[in-house]
């Protein structure tokens, strides 16, 4: 555990003063699922793979983000934890999967772009009894030992749906770090009119009132609908008042099926007038999530030094 502040840090916190918002990276499990056919997977096996039979495209891909201007890069870790890992027989290489994640990234970050040590759902939802809380606390716990000692700046805890996931994700994170924590959560229930919701049912104002309560460093929404609704889920988790950074990492438009293949809608132009919006509403941190490349957060990192 690692108690004074790196100078990346010290950046990372910094964030907030700054005018124009931090450029986040993009897609990763979307983006690198087409290389698992060169490490005879299948395009659905996970990408975590990478990380241990190909460690050197994993490297190009975050390479490429940081040449398309992305300040904080994710490690490709969205499914470290052993929930997630086990059915690919990868349960018990959890520490193995994760520190290779964050040493990857770090070193292709070099020392200017932050990393995020990236922590996704467990696949087990406490709401309807598939897990105690206890085992999600030593699930995440876990994941985010191994992350921190692979060098990673900050853990962010993305695409949560249900409020007690995450903090049970937050418990376990700082049960072994003194890291910055960012949770955001995947609005893609209710409608636009009435206002956006978690899976489970968790509304934006909610989010934000927990993140408040457990003292994190920034707050937001990552995947769900894409930009469909997101200029009213922005407003709403800027106007439920965060005392932290707001994080705004949608998908690349919806996903659509063409010739067998999974492609999504949003051009990399349309991306940049969301990140020029974004940071106009006061966003603090802007990036792209499924479906997008580096060509969009190219796009969007080239309209933010236009605009502002």
């Amino acid at each position: 555990m690692r108690a004074d502040p790196t100078p990346r840090q010290a950046k990372l916190l910094k964030i907030g003063a700054s005018p124009r918002p931090a450029v986040y990276d993009g897609s990763k499990g979307v983006y690198l699922s087409p290389s698992l056919a060169q490490v005879g997977k299948r395009p659905s096996d996970l990408t975590e793979w990478l990380n241990l039979l190909a460690p050197d495209i994993v490297r190009h891909a975050h390479q490429e983000y940081v040449a398309a201007g992305s300040q904080i890069i994710q490690t490709n870790s969205f499914n470290g934890t052993r929930f997630r890992l086990q059915p690919s027989s990868l349960d018990s290489r959890v520490a193995e999967v994760n520190v290779s994640a964050a040493r990857i990234a770090r070193e292709a970050a070099g020392d200017d772009v932050l990393v995020a040590g990236v922590i996704g759902p467990s696949g087990k939802l406490p709401a309807v009894g598939e897990v105690a809380k206890d085992e999600l606390v030593a699930a995440f716990a876990e994941q985010a030992s191994a992350l921190d000692k692979g060098g990673v700046d900050f853990f962010h805890i993305e695409t949560m749906s249900d409020l007690e996931e995450a903090v049970a994700a937050v418990e376990g994170v700082r049960s072994v770090s003194g890291l910055p924590v960012a949770l955001t959560m995947s609005f893609d229930a209710g409608n636009v009119e009435r206002g956006l919701r978690s899976m489970m049912g968790v509304s934006p104002k909610a989010l934000v009132d927990k993140a408040n309560e457990l003292g994190l460093f920034a707050v937001g929404a990552n995947c769900g609908l894409g930009l469909e609704g997101y200029q009213s889920l922005v407003r709403d988790l800027i106007e439920s008042a965060p005392t932290g950074l707001v994080i705004a990492k949608l998908n690349a438009g919806m996903p659509k099926i063409e010739g067998g293949r999974t492609v999504y809608e949003a051009s990399p132009a349309s991306m940049a007038d969301y990140a020029v919006w974004c940071a106009h509403k006061g966003v603090h941190i802007v990036g792209a999530c499924c479906g997008s490349t580096p060509e969009h957060i190219e796009a969007m990192a080239r309209a933010l030094t236009r605009e502002l």
